[in-house]
């Protein structure tokens, strides 16, 4: 079956799409033996024989059979987000180990002085579904500006700003917290022009401190520190996958109630208590009581109604008998009262502010 050739540069690892088409586009590529320089040409990936600069590619690598690599780095600052700098900057791949036969190359752009996800891969096609405006990934990144940015500026981001190369796509802005001097942003983009955001936000007059990309689609590098990386998982990158594809995800989502029963009853998962971390567990510490017996207000007979209060507990002995009171007093106090309070009140009710009472 023939393909376009970019594609099945793109699908054996070579390169994106778009860069596939800049190399043919410089006469870098030769099918059987024949040097290609336009576009639109196809090939059969079983039966034809393609070189990039002189170099055979694989059967097996152009009928994409061979297993792909995903690996998720989080980029420090000062990191190229290339694979090749001419001018000798540290690139991404420089922070990854070299791995024979596999030639891998970042998804997207993250500017030098950007930090955060960055997706390296050989696949071409899910490098051209994440890459491309059309298929609508979303990019979220953590934003400082200087000054008090509002909802009305954030706003007129969200509606478009005109750039040099024309008006900004759709995004989303969220505003975390707003300080009198800095502004703490969530932005989410869905295209990737060249410092989109910085741009931007200079042309409303705002001076960006730090950007930190946090997530891609619905792939997160919570806990991956700066510098290091992490294989894609399986369930990620079928998420991932899904999304550029703009299929509904296809994990299960987590919830906190379930079916009981084929009817559709619902029935509430206990929740487990939560405790600060490093904090011992109250049970281990509770008094064990004899069987038959109740802790306070733990539901037994009591005074109190439907458990134990400290007086009418079962587990208090000697404790006065509930019901109403029956039979008169012993008998009429009789003689002068004593104590601190023996004689009638004199003087001002209360004491001073502060004092025992209430002052007037």
């Amino acid at each position: 079956m023939e393909e376009r050739l970019q594609k099945v540069l793109a699908r054996a690892g070579v390169a994106s799409r778009r860069e596939a088409e800049r190399l043919i586009l410089e006469g870098r590529v030769a099918v059987n033996g024949h040097v290609v320089r336009e576009l639109g040409v196809k090939v059969d990936p079983a039966m034809d024989e393609v070189r990039v600069d002189t170099v055979a590619l694989a059967r097996s690598a152009v009928a994409g059979e061979e297993p792909r690599t995903y690996l998720l780095l989080n980029k420090p600052k000062g990191v190229v987000c290339t694979a090749k700098d001419p001018h000798g900057r540290p690139t991404v791949l420089d922070l990854v180990p070299p791995r024979p036969g596999k030639r891998l190359y970042p998804v997207g752009r993250l500017d030098e002085d950007s930090e955060g996800l960055v997706l390296l891969t050989d696949d071409g096609d899910l490098t051209d579904r994440l890459t491309h405006p059309r298929f609508g990934v979303p990019k979220t990144y953590d934003v400082r500006v200087g000054g008090h940015l509002g909802q009305d500026d954030a706003r007129r981001f969200e509606e478009g700003v005109w750039l040099s190369e024309g008006r900004t796509g759709r995004s989303r802005v969220r505003i975390r917290r707003a300080g009198r001097e800095v502004t703490h942003l969530a932005i989410t983009l869905t295209e990737g022009r060249n410092r989109e955001i910085r741009r931007a936000l200079a042309k409303l007059g705002f001076h960006v401190f730090s950007i930190r990309r946090i997530r891609i689609g619905p792939v997160g590098g919570r806990g991956l520190p700066v510098g290091a990386f992490r294989p894609l998982a399986a369930d990620e990158l079928q998420e991932l996958r899904d999304m550029a594809a703009g299929k509904p995800s296809s994990s299960p989502r987590r919830t906190r109630r379930r079916h009981a029963s084929e009817g559709g009853a619902r029935e509430d998962r206990p929740r487990p208590r939560r405790r600060r971390p490093g904090k011992p567990d109250p049970a281990q510490f509770a008094k064990r009581r004899p069987e038959g017996t109740h802790a306070r207000g733990s539901g037994g007979p009591g005074r109190g109604g439907s458990g134990g209060d400290r007086r009418g507990g079962p587990w208090r002995e000697n404790r006065r008998p509930s019901g109403p009171r029956t039979g008169p007093r012993t008998g009429p106090r009789t003689g002068p009262r004593t104590g601190p309070r023996a004689g009638p009140r004199t003087g001002p009710r209360g004491g001073p502010r502060g004092g025992r009472g209430r002052g007037r």
